[in-house]
């Protein structure tokens, strides 16, 4: 079940997404640029240690080197035994090195402190006589252990050169204890170690000795450290350690390198208390910024929270179309409210319209619903009128027998029947001026119900409007929608007011379409009722001829009998043709009674129909009351 959020918390909840966002991205390219600016200064200290202590000990070296060619220099110049002699056994020669040596080409051999050498021994051949003597530069060889010693050793020999020709090497043995020393003196600020390799990877300065002459591989199981100036990640007793390599430059034959390893964790000591701090100002950041949000969010919603609560008065209540909203913004709030106080105006104008419209509707059908009243009453009249004529013509058919069945009879009966003669054609004249009476009102009835039907043509129109209205409405609203949609998150109170607008635009829309519904009942209604109106008319006229032709007949009995008197001899004649027009009379009348009732069953439906319309105009009139205005 979802979260029913305002959209004033929506905002707010965004907003606080998108405020740790962009914190936590800060943090983050922060932390990583702190972690690349710690790495590389890292990175340029222990470059920086490292060329320094390759420096110092290329120094070192260097200067024994020197030693070991001056030594040898003074000895080209007089290269006997006591010159060589007197050379080896000098303090700083004896104080700076293990042994000295002096081979020459004759296979003569020199060494102090002096030792006995094996049977067989040819300095001649021995590694670092004959690359001294080849190069005719000092070399340096790989160190080793010495025999009888568990420390490294490695020999510096240089050339004995005479006329640009090697005529023996002088060689001294050099421990590397004192360059261990100075090694091992760097502690890089307590957080790691110094250590001296060859090109190959062997270990030969370690603080911890029981490395020395280990590779890399055998130091290292787990990964060994490559030999180049990257930083290198290493696992040490389990834990992480950085090891990079610096080579020292100027070694005569040699490619040492100086390994500098740290440990990670306290290498990486101070961007650890910098993300702590990090975080720490972060959450203060992040708390005041949502805080400062929050105050701000609740001051711009205000506006809409009243527009809401206006909006919602108007779609839950009895549809007051007098509520109106107040802002004095011209921001999208305001243009939203001003747009909806000019929506709700033309609704309450149009409602208007349409009450005054169904009052006049309902006092057209009352009116109607009267002359049909009338019409009936008129036609009950005629039905009587037409009965007494019906029973007079019968009277005169039985007077015109008697006389045919006696002729005397007759003439004493002419006047009786004269005066019958001209009582009937006074009823049927009074039939016809009933019948025009009534013809009159039907078409009074007819010119009513038209208007009726052109009333309620004005109201269908009136409804197309509002009709028009609220697809406009609905069609701002779907506008506003699509704008909110493009807003995002922002945009989602427009998007709530939108639908509420649209809501109410379609209950609009919906009693329109019922009363345009109604509308068209109505039509319907005074269309078959003017048509019964139409149909009553015609059936009117056609009595009002019938009865004028009952009347001109009358007049011809009338002439008849006047005849009589005046010819007495033709009265059998004359009473055969008077049967014969009392037959037709008969007939005709007969017939103005049947059409009679028809026209009454007409007038009948036509006060039903009217009797329909008002109800239906008071439910109209119901149903607009619904909306005060």
């Amino acid at each position: 079940m979802g979260i029913n959020l305002k959209f004033g918390h929506k905002i707010l909840l965004g907003a606080c997404v998108i405020v740790m966002a962009v914190f936590l991205s800060f943090s983050l390219f922060n932390d990583h640029r702190q972690q690349a600016s710690t790495r590389e200064a890292l990175h340029r200290n222990l470059q920086a240690t490292g060329q320094l202590l390759g420096a110092n000990l290329d120094s070192w070296l260097a200067g024994r080197i020197l030693l070991i060619e001056g030594a040898a220099e003074t000895i080209a110049a007089d290269p006997t035994p006591q010159t060589i002699s007197a050379i080896l056994s000098q303090d700083i020669i004896t104080k700076t090195f293990i042994a000295s040596y002096v081979g020459l080409e004759d296979s003569r051999f020199f060494i102090h402190p002096e030792r006995v050498m094996p049977d067989g021994y040819d300095v001649r051949q021995r590694a670092w006589y004959k690359d001294a003597a080849r190069s005719l530069e000092p070399e340096l060889t790989e160190p080793y252990i010495g025999a009888g010693t568990d420390y490294l050793i490695m020999t510096q020999a240089a050339p004995i050169k005479v006329d640009g020709k090697a005529v023996g090497v002088l060689g001294a043995s050099l421990s590397l204890e004192q360059l261990a020393k100075i090694i091992n003196a760097v502690d890089l600020n307590g957080i790691g170690y110094a250590f001296l390799v060859s090109d190959d990877g062997k270990i030969l300065v370690h603080p911890d000795n029981t490395r020395v002459t280990k590779t890399l591989a055998q130091a290292f199981p787990e990964g060994p450290p490559s030999i180049n100036s990257a930083l290198n990640e290493v696992q040490e007793n389990g834990r992480t350690r950085i090891v990079t390599f610096t080579p020292i430059n100027g070694l005569p034959s040699l490619h040492w390198s100086i390994g500098l390893s740290v440990d990670k964790d306290k290498a990486y000591a101070v961007l650890h208390a910098f993300r702590a701090s990090a975080l720490v100002a972060t959450l203060i950041a992040m708390l005041v910024t949502v805080g400062l949000l929050g105050l701000l969010i609740n001051a711009l919603m205000r506006p809409l929270r009243s527009m809401g609560s206006a909006m919602q008065s108007i779609a839950d209540g009895e549809g007051d179309l007098t509520q109106r909203l107040h802002s004095l913004s011209r921001d999208e709030f305001g243009m939203m409210a001003g747009g909806f106080n000019r929506f709700v105006e033309r609704i309450q104008q149009s409602i208007r319209e349409v009450l005054a419209s169904s009052v006049q509707l309902t006092q057209l059908a009352a009116q109607v619903s009267q002359a049909s009243n009338a019409s009936l009453k008129s036609s009950d009249t005629q039905a009587a009128l037409t009965h007494n004529v019906a029973t007079a013509i019968n009277e005169l058919g039985a007077a015109a027998q008697e006389i045919a069945r006696s002729a005397a009879h007759a003439s004493s009966r002419a006047s009786d029947t004269r005066d019958q003669t001209q009582e009937g054609q006074s009823v049927v004249q009074r039939s016809i001026s009933a019948m025009s009476q009534l013809s009159s009102q039907v078409d009074n009835t007819r010119q009513d119900i038209e208007s009726l039907n052109e009333k309620t043509l004005k109201i269908g129109c009136i409804l197309d409007v509002i009709k028009g209205i609220s697809d406009q409405t609905n069609l701002l609203a779907l506008n506003a929608a699509i704008e909110a949609a493009r807003a995002g998150d922002a945009g989602r109170g427009f998007a709530v007011v939108s639908d509420e607008v649209r809501t109410l635009a379609h209950r609009t829309q919906q009693s329109a379409q019922e009363i345009h519904s109604m509308i068209e009942e109505l039509q319907a209604g005074a269309g078959s009722a003017v048509s019964a109106m139409l149909e009553s008319q015609r059936h009117s006229d056609d009595n009002v001829t019938t009865a004028r032709l009952a009347g001109e007949r009358l007049n011809r009995v009338l002439m008849g009998i006047g005849e009589i008197d005046e010819i007495n001899l033709s009265v059998a004649t004359a009473t055969e043709e008077q049967t014969s027009v009392v037959d037709n009379l008969d007939r005709d009348i007969s017939h103005i009674n049947d059409l009679n009732q028809e026209m009454v069953g007409n007038l009948q439906s036509t006060l039903q129909a009217c009797t329909e319309l008002e109800n239906q105009s008071r439910r109209l009139q119901q149903m607009v009351n619904t909306f005060k205005i």
